[in-house]
């Protein structure tokens, strides 16, 4: 296998790890009738189970994994320039700016400042 496969095979199966266990934990925390128990999978389990989802869906052949991806960039709009970076000066812990988006607080701010000008 390549380099770039091995390493989506290691994201899938770590994200299929994690869900396995949220899923766990909430249908655990939901059934708390007796006859509904839901037995708890081990750690060693619930890797094995994880691996056998990966290998299923990617399957053993590399077609899969040498077909590319399409990804469509949408360019920012420029009458949004001001928004590309937070507004605050300690923004907020998922402020979108950060990860290439629109700082809704700019947005917002930005539209109260037009109100007052045409007020």
């Amino acid at each position: 296998m390549s380099e770039k496969s091995e390493r989506v095979l290691k994201k899938q199966y770590k994200l299929l790890k994690k869900a396995i266990k949220t899923e766990l934990k909430k249908s655990l925390k939901s059934s708390n009738c007796a006859s509904n128990k839901l037995m708890a999978l081990s750690q060693l389990d619930i890797e094995v189970l994880a691996k056998e989802v990966v290998t299923q869906a990617l399957g053993s052949s590399e077609a899969a994994a040498k077909t590319q991806a399409i990804y469509t960039i949408e360019p920012k709009p420029s009458s949004m320039s001001f928004a590309l970076k937070p507004c605050k000066k300690s923004p907020c812990k998922q402020c979108p700016a950060l990860s290439g988006g629109l700082c809704q607080c700019a947005i917002k701010q930005h539209y109260k400042k037009q109100l007052i000008s045409v007020s």
